[in-house]
């Protein structure tokens, strides 16, 4: 099956942390840009060429979605999937699902050849193309981190791409007939062959009645093989990431863009609304064997791949990807969960991940290879690359800050580098009002209790994001402990110890001292903006987030709600900025000063007054 979710409860794997082909390509292509965008995140600008992409990939599929047989060429009806309320597909829901409540045309009506049905097929993008279009500059524009104009791409060049798509499946279309409908005909006709994940067509994912197309008998129509032929592919109306397919242990995903099946064999196609120009599509070459492997992995490693490809939307041409072999996809079990452990399971340090940049590749359009194919200068790939201001390779100047000491509102302010902000800390006391532990289904230990050390204190008590696992059994009322790894905050001037995974509470050594009196909750940091991450919409968003860069490091600051500053919306990447008397803490790993009460954020001068970013 397409999809294959995993349950993570008790496992270890963190959703968040999978490892993914993008990770793989990058990482391949240079460990430190794979550092800074993965582990740091520091996220690049989003070019417009992404409206292009979502708008072809999501048009597409909405006409391979459909039934010449139950839609009309010129109807307004919208196949849509029932829904459940995170976003996802509900196949538990057997009722709302449209195709099947649709009365079937008159067979007068059904196209009759490669020409009428891609008459329909056009028809049916012309119908799709500006919503789909529409919802796709929506998307960009929402996104705070963009940059360009949506100028800079045409909608003419978008609807080609996405008939050049349609042309492609035809052929798939043409190949089924000419195969008389492959070995699955005479079972589909009986409404027997439904696969366990099917394509998605309007109809439930358990249905057992013959589709309306199909013939009792005789040579297979335009129509039939237009069902019989659909791959399966994301469904349209799902949200994000709701369909991807995990290692059966958890640690990989990837997500397929079409996979056919009507033959009796397996091949997996990638959509790309591109000309195959680029560097790009040497990494899609990883990507499409990577994809090879997970399904060998998700089906018992029984089932292989027979066919890999990439559809090039913007030349209309196939690009055949070679199948890696058994022994290959073994290697890839082996070598990638061992990379799986070392930059996703475990957190590396930059050193770690050197900047070490592969050959950069070239290629003509259709992803043919250009002669020659890989660039002489060692660092080509460094020219282009997002982070080369701040890479040593990059000989590119960012003028980051280094500043210890800001002066504003009448008061000199101790700068910390965003490289030391500590956003934990260890604390010993004795254990006051003790209430657990209990341990939860999860794994994770529920307790509560006051650090007392002298005449300071301490709530502590599990973190909002799960509770600690290494709590140690001598925990009593009145013993002496050490909180080690805490996330502190401040709650109506008394200092809270949150404690998730990483933290730990243990007996502490008769000569052992961590004052709670020095927990700092508080800090005072200055960096340039590299990119805004959320800015509240009045939707759904009721945050503003950015990521700051220093000569130390970065760190990611947050708003919520009315803590959100007023200067917000004149901050834009590449300014300089200060937060003042922010709340240090942690988000997924990451240093993160929170804007509350009391914080002030000061823009000490503007992107336009700085280097290129």
């Amino acid at each position: 099956m397409p999809v294959q979710t995993f349950d993570v409860q008790g496992t270890g794997i963190d959703p968040y942390r999978r490892l993914s082909a993008s990770q793989v390509i990058a990482w391949n292509s240079c460990p430190r840009m794979w550092y800074y965008g993965w582990e740091v995140r520091l996220k690049g600008p989003l070019p417009p060429q992404i409206i292009r992409g979502n708008a072809a990939e999501s048009c597409i599929s909405r006409v391979l979605q459909e039934s010449p047989v139950l839609i009309d060429a010129g109807s307004d009806t919208r196949l849509t999937a029932p829904i459940d309320e995170d976003g996802k597909v509900d196949y538990e829901d057997t009722t709302n699902w449209l195709a099947s409540r649709l009365i079937p045309l008159s067979q007068e009506d059904w196209p009759k050849s490669r020409e009428s049905l891609r008459d329909w097929a056009i028809a049916r993008v012309d119908f799709h193309f500006d919503d789909c279009w529409t919802a796709a500059v929506h998307d960009w524009e929402r996104s705070v981190n963009r940059s360009g104009s949506a100028d800079d791409i045409t909608i003419e060049e978008c609807r080609d791409m996405i008939i050049a798509g349609i042309d492609l499946h035809l052929d798939e279309v043409e190949n089924c007939i000419d195969a008389s409908g492959g070995p699955l005909l005479e079972t589909w006709r009986k409404g027997e062959s439904r696969p366990e994940w099917p394509a998605p067509d309007g109809f439930p994912r358990v249905w057992n009645n013959p589709h309306p197309a199909a013939q009792e008998s005789g040579e297979i129509s335009w129509c039939e093989a237009w069902e019989v032929a659909r791959p399966w592919f994301v469904e349209p109306d799902a949200v994000g990431f709701s369909q991807t397919t995990c290692h059966p242990a958890g640690w990989f995903q990837g997500e397929y863009d079409l996979v056919y099946r009507w033959d009796g064999t397996t091949r997996i196609i990638d959509i790309k609304a591109s000309i195959g120009k680029g560097d790009r599509s040497f990494g899609y070459l990883d990507q499409l064997r990577l994809y090879a492997w997970l399904w060998w992995e998700t089906h018992g490693r029984s089932e292989e791949v027979t066919s890999l490809a990439i559809w090039y939307l913007g030349t209309g041409t196939v690009k055949e990807v070679s199948l890696p072999k058994i022994d290959e996809m073994e290697k890839y079990d082996s070598n990638y969960f061992d990379l799986y452990k070392m930059i996703r399971q475990d957190s590396p340090e930059i050193d770690n991940c050197p900047a070490s940049p592969s050959p950069l590749h070239i290629f003509n359009a259709g992803g043919v290879p250009a002669d020659p194919a890989i660039d002489p200068d060692s660092h080509a790939r460094c020219r282009g690359c997002d982070y080369r201001g701040i890479c040593e390779n990059g000989n590119h100047d960012l003028q980051l800050t280094t500043e210890r000491r800001f002066e504003k509102f009448g008061h000199a302010w101790p700068i910390t580098p965003l490289g030391e902000i500590k956003p934990r800390v260890d604390a010993i006391g004795q254990v006051v009002g003790l209430s657990g532990p209990e341990l939860i289904e999860d794994g994770t230990i529920k307790l509560h209790f006051r650090l007392q050390d002298g005449y300071d204190r301490a709530k502590v008590q599990p973190a909002y994001n799960g509770g600690p696992k290494k709590i140690t059994r001598g925990l009593v009322e009145g013993s002496r402990v050490r909180v080690s790894n805490a996330l502190p905050s401040l709650w109506r001037g008394e200092v809270q110890l949150n404690l998730d995974e990483k933290s730990e509470v243990s007996i502490a050594g008769e000569d052992e001292s961590e004052p709670v009196v020095e927990i700092e909750t508080r800090v005072n940091v200055i960096g340039r903006v590299w990119s805004i991450d959320a800015f509240p919409d009045g939707v759904g968003t009721a945050r503003w987030a950015a990521t700051l860069l220093d000569a130390t490091g970065s760190a990611a600051i947050v708003a919520f709600k009315q803590f959100i500053p007023i200067s917000a919306a004149a901050i834009q990447r590449g300014d300089t900025i200060a937060v003042l008397n922010g709340e240090k803490g942690e988000w997924s790993g990451r240093p993160q000063v929170k804007i509350g009460p009391g914080t002030k954020v000061v823009i000490i001068s503007d992107a336009e007054d700085n280097p290129d970013f």
